[in-house]
């Protein structure tokens, strides 16, 4: 089956697909490189895997149970339906010998149907000639994930992946203390109730791309150009950006901010496609990085809460560097966090009594980890090595003049 692989109303390259929405070939030497994902591109397959990655995890909640329903058998063929569309981007495929246009069938102005219900919140009637396509064929991560339309707007509906709420109400701490610190440039989160799920609850985002702004990945950003042997993925994803137009200082107060509160959360999972940029439709100029989303698997969660400095001190992390302590040491300004008004254990205590999963116990030791993560941020601040703290020898400065935190 032949489509046309577009951005919005520009074919990108010809494709062939099987019946179970595999792509088997692309026009390689007919692509139009300028407008094509930006993506790993150094071999002649990454417009095939840039394709697989699209699609949605086999592993992904109950999806073999929503492709039986469907009358579906692979991911792939879930996301062919649809026409690969997204929430995030402007690239689907049109099938040969069409004319529609992606007027017609982006679901930034276009309905689609809602496949989730929610208690206390009405959705919209989203009855419209393309309803048919929906969003949630091109959601990856391993979380049950789903688009809706509330009262005219997009919003991220996330479930857990197990029988407790503790990802989604994570997500909604996370959301408290950006909000305490003024900072400008994250997703909130909200706790929802979703029917027939066994989890108390889920959560709820709004959208925050649209048909003006794209969302790329870090993923995407870095593996675009070749990293240079002297250079670092971070330094690299940051002088990626700039080539593309965006301010290089904001990008890394952005990076350094969220470094920052993953280290106080003991946030592990900050992979590049959990750190993106938001691009520019028409431009193609990187305009700023994407607003903080995705920082639910925090706090110690599914994992024994270590109660030694230690241990506080060896999370290892999924990002730009393999631990905790080496993201730090990307860091260089130390005032970026407030830790006078970060929000007082009594919250955390609060949210997680609504999950009927937790223990007091465990509420408790994650409580005085917290605090404990507070602490040694503390003296990171006041120019103390992280690496010296845990290796118990004498503090001492290494050269890092103290700063105190703005207020």
């Amino acid at each position: 089956m032949l489509y046309e692989v577009m951005r919005k109303n520009t074919p990108i390259a010809l494709a062939d697909f099987s019946e179970t929405g595999r792509m088997l070939w692309y026009s390689r030497d007919k692509i139009n490189n300028e407008l094509a994902p930006l993506w790993e591109n150094e071999d002649n397959e990454y417009l095939i895997r840039w394709w697989e990655e699209r699609s949605v995890p086999i592993g992904q909640n109950k999806l073999r149970e929503i492709l039986s329903e469907k009358g579906l058998v692979t991911p792939g063929e879930y996301l062919l339906k649809n026409l690969g569309l997204s929430l995030t981007d402007y690239y689907w495929i049109r099938p040969l010998g069409e004319t529609y246009k992606w007027e017609d069938v982006n679901l930034f102005s276009n309905g689609f149907t809602n496949e989730v219900e929610l208690e206390q919140i009405k959705m919209d009637d989203t009855s419209h000639k393309y309803s048919l396509y929906a969003p949630n064929s091109s959601l990856q991560g391993q979380l049950d994930k789903k688009w809706i339309i509330h009262e005219g707007k997009r919003y991220l509906i996330k479930g857990n992946r197990d029988e407790s709420s503790t990802e989604s109400i994570n997500e909604v701490i996370a959301t408290y203390i950006h909000e305490a610190q003024g900072y400008d440039n994250y997703t909130p989160y909200e706790l929802v109730k979703i029917k027939g799920k066994e989890y108390d609850y889920g959560c709820m985002s709004p959208c925050f791309t649209s048909n003006k702004l794209e969302l790329v990945s870090a993923y995407g950003v870095v593996t675009s150009e070749k990293v240079r042997n002297d250079t670092s993925m971070y330094e690299h994803f940051i002088e990626v950006c700039s080539k593309h137009g965006m301010d290089k200082e904001q990008l890394r107060n952005d990076l350094e901010y969220q470094i920052q509160i993953d280290f106080i959360l003991s946030g592990r999972d900050r992979h590049l496609a959990n750190v993106s940029i938001l691009r520019d439709a028409d431009t193609l100029r990187f305009v700023r990085m994407a607003p903080i989303y995705d920082s639910g698997k925090c706090l110690f969660i599914r994992e024994p809460v270590p109660s030694s400095i230690k241990d506080l001190l060896s999370v290892q992390t999924s990002s730009f560097a393999s631990n905790e302590l080496k993201l730090m040491e990307y860091i260089r300004d130390r005032s970026l966090v407030d830790v006078t008004k970060l929000p007082a254990p009594i919250l955390f205590e609060k949210l997680y009594a609504k999950d009927s999963q937790m223990d007091e116990q465990r509420i408790k030791a994650i409580c005085e980890a917290y605090e404990k993560k507070i602490d040694l941020y503390r003296r990171f601040q006041l120019g103390q090595s992280l690496k010296l703290i845990k290796i118990n020898k004498p503090e001492i400065q290494i050269g890092v003049e103290p700063q105190k935190p703005k207020l």
